[in-house]
């Protein structure tokens, strides 16, 4: 396939802006803003999140097989990333917009409802989107070059949410000496999520649609099973060793993604003792990342390929996330002024993130290595297949990762509706534990599952060459049947 347009890429990647706004919002604010401001108890905001995944867990899969086998003037993918865009941003208006004086069960099935609706909308677009990265670009540097595009678009898309967010949707007020306790701010900040994350959905449709007529064409072979139990199938794409490899890391690090997330509200707020102008800058440290993490995971894959370069990716990331909670253990964050302290923790966060960002900018470059091996092994591309059991893995970092952030923030007694003058000393040490050491340990334990991944270049080489090879053979003996 020749060289991708830049227009192409950058139509290509702008997609992924809905979901960093889905992300940012959801385990920046939405945990935030059921809990803390309208008194949902973090155990039943955390179940309303997780039920909320297992839905996915169906019709992720479901969607990706539909648009494998989809036929259409417009493609096997378009289609369906079209189909998500306007209802996507109905369904941001609607979660964030709850009627007034909901008990507390009410408020959790209006959660539970809307966080599905976004779930389902988003699927329609993001699985696709996905697929139609690995069908665009086939080289196995290039791929890493073109994801980092998507990727540089999703933290795009959570730096816009959170700054924003942040700096005008919840600045402090005379009522409201902390913003995010505004419960009159969230239906304005939810339609502005809407509308920005379905014009990039748009976009991204319209700029790739140039792109159609040199993709995939869906390839039958023998009996297949309805797309509607694809869910089933995707424990097929677990028997492949090199993607199991990847499906846990993926599962286990954005679960663990998900939790710190959740918590970083509270950690900034309550450990830190930031205030909502602060979160906006501190949100802001994430481009230091998306300038830097490509070019870092490129460099990094070359150097030392990319199994090791994961493992490295994940350590350094978790020594600088965390440092700020050692730090704090220590006592020499009391030493510091604010604005001091914001500095210290705006730099290590930063540049955490580069190596976090990375992390997951190789995980789908070495998934598309794996998909190419299962064409090898079946003679289908099933990207779409692939790609939702992908996509599960991510979205844990909200639906696993906020359900164990609630049972933590309940097992901890941590108090709603809180200042950090009222939180007792003995929560805000816990909360320090639990997002500091506690996550860095379990993180770095993903080194433990990533290093069994067995995808060489050398064996990528030798299997592109064998489907190259393939499809020669067969074209040779197709041509005399057309003579």
């Amino acid at each position: 396939m020749a060289e991708l347009k830049l227009a192409t890429k950058l139509s290509y990647g702008v997609g992924q802006l809905s979901d960093g706004i889905k992300q940012s919002s959801f385990t920046t604010f939405l945990f935030f803003y059921y809990n803390q401001v309208l008194g949902l108890s973090g155990s039943l905001a955390g179940t309303a999140a997780l039920l909320a995944l297992l839905v996915d867990a169906i019709t992720d899969p479901m969607v990706g097989q539909l648009s494998d086998r989809f036929d259409s003037r417009w493609g096997r993918r378009h289609p369906f990333m079209l189909a998500g865009a306007i209802p996507f941003g109905l369904a941001m208006v609607l979660l964030f917009s709850p009627p007034a004086g909901l008990g507390e069960m009410a408020l959790f099935w209006w959660m539970l409802g809307g966080a599905i609706f976004v779930r389902l909308m988003l699927t329609l677009f993001f699985v696709p989107h996905l697929s139609l990265g690995a069908e665009l670009v086939t080289d196995y540097h290039g791929r890493t070059s073109l994801i980092g595009y998507r990727v540089f678009f999703t933290y795009a898309g959570i730096l816009l949410t959170s700054v924003i967010g942040f700096a005008f949707f919840f600045p402090p007020s005379e009522t409201y000496s902390n913003g995010m306790l505004n419960q009159s701010s969230y239906p304005r900040f939810g339609l502005f999520c809407g509308v920005l994350g379905t014009v990039a959905m748009l976009v991204s449709v319209f700029g790739t649609s140039s792109a159609i007529p040199r993709l995939s064409k869906p390839v039958h072979k023998g009996r297949e099973g309805s797309a509607l139990l694809a869910f089933v199938d995707v424990f097929r794409t677990l028997k492949q060793a090199s993607f199991r490899v990847l499906f846990s890391a993926v599962l286990m690090f954005n679960t663990l993604a998900g939790v710190t997330q959740t918590l970083l509200v509270y950690v900034a707020t309550y450990v830190f003792e930031f205030q909502p102008g602060h979160l906006a800058g501190l949100a802001s440290s994430v481009l230091i990342g998306i300038l830097f993490a490509s070019p870092v995971a490129q460099a990094l894959s070359r150097r030392f390929d990319k199994r090791k370069a994961l493992a490295i990716c994940v350590i350094m990331g978790g020594v600088f996330a965390f440092s700020p909670q050692v730090l704090y253990f220590g006592g020499l964050l009391g030493y510091l002024g604010t604005t001091s302290k914001f500095v210290l923790v705006f730099c290590v966060n930063g540049v955490s993130q580069v190596f976090f960002i990375g992390y997951i900018i190789l995980l789908d470059s070495m998934l598309s290595d794996s998909i190419d091996e299962h064409e090898l092994e079946s003679e289908k591309r099933e990207e779409g297949l692939f790609f939702a059991a992908r996509s599960f893995a991510t979205k844990a970092s909200y639906g696993l990762g906020s359900f164990f952030a609630g049972i933590g923030l309940d097992i901890i007694r941590f108090p709603q509706n809180a200042t950090p003058e009222n939180v007792p000393a003995e929560a805000v040490l816990n909360l320090a534990i639990f997002s500091g050491p506690v996550m860095f340990i379990l993180f770095a334990a993903t080194v433990m599952i990533s290093n069994r991944y067995p995808m060489t270049v050398g064996r990528h080489a030798e299997i592109m060459a064998a489907i190259q090879a393939r499809k020669e053979t067969e074209t040779g003996q197709l041509a005399p049947l057309s003579s």
